[in-house]
């Protein structure tokens, strides 16, 4: 009896659905979220000698809050923002204090269609609240003493539908934040040249 080695055209196309088969069963790779930056905006020169970040806000880290699972933190874009805006021009007898006050953002279960019209009826099923405030006053070296400030907020909502997957809903936590932020960003600087005018270099 004469034996056969197999061809290399067959091994090659054995191999082929071998690795065909390991790359289905392999997770997809996670979605990369860029940081959300701002000093493409150009900075806000402050005559002061120095700006400071301070945040007040410290997330719960449990539901029904979920800053803490999302892929671009509130906390640390917010932080991010006065040293992306805010521009110390080094001189004075002030400083500049950034405050984060609230980068929070809640879930709440929304109620889903019953009965026999339920099972065909995709729901929203979750709705994501977040709020942004913070503060930017200028002090006094010596005394501490506020001698003027500005103030933003902004609350926006989202909701998402059922069976939506984590990348989904990761995507919409980032752009809920994001959108968010960015109004952050335009209404603080409205404050600012409105509130603290006589110190702003030009």
């Amino acid at each position: 009896m004469i034996l056969h080695a197999p061809s290399r055209r067959a091994f090659v196309l054995g191999l082929g659905a071998t690795t065909g088969l390991a790359a289905c069963q392999s997770a997809p790779p996670k979605p990369a979220f860029a940081a959300l930056t701002y000093g493409h905006k150009g900075a806000l020169r402050l005559m002061v000698a120095s700006v400071e970040v301070v945040t007040e806000y410290v997330p719960p880290m449990r539901r029904p809050n979920i800053e803490h699972q999302m892929p671009v933190s509130p906390v640390e874009t917010m932080q991010r923002w006065p040293r992306d805006r805010l521009q110390a021009m080094g001189a004075g007898e002030h400083f500049a204090r950034f405050t984060v006050r609230e980068a929070s953002v809640k879930e709440t279960e929304l109620p889903r269609t019953q009965g026999v019209r339920g099972v065909v009826t995709k729901d929203q099923t979750e709705r994501y609240d977040l709020v942004l405030a913070a503060s930017v006053e200028i002090r006094q070296q010596r005394a501490n003493f506020v001698e003027a400030s500005a103030e933003a907020r902004v609350t926006r909502f989202r909701t998402v539908a059922e069976g939506i997957s984590l990348a989904e809903r990761e995507r919409a936590w980032y752009e809920l934040l994001e959108q968010s932020m960015n109004e952050l960003d335009a209404e603080l600087e409205r404050q600012i040249r409105a509130h603290l005018a006589r110190f702003i270099s030009f």
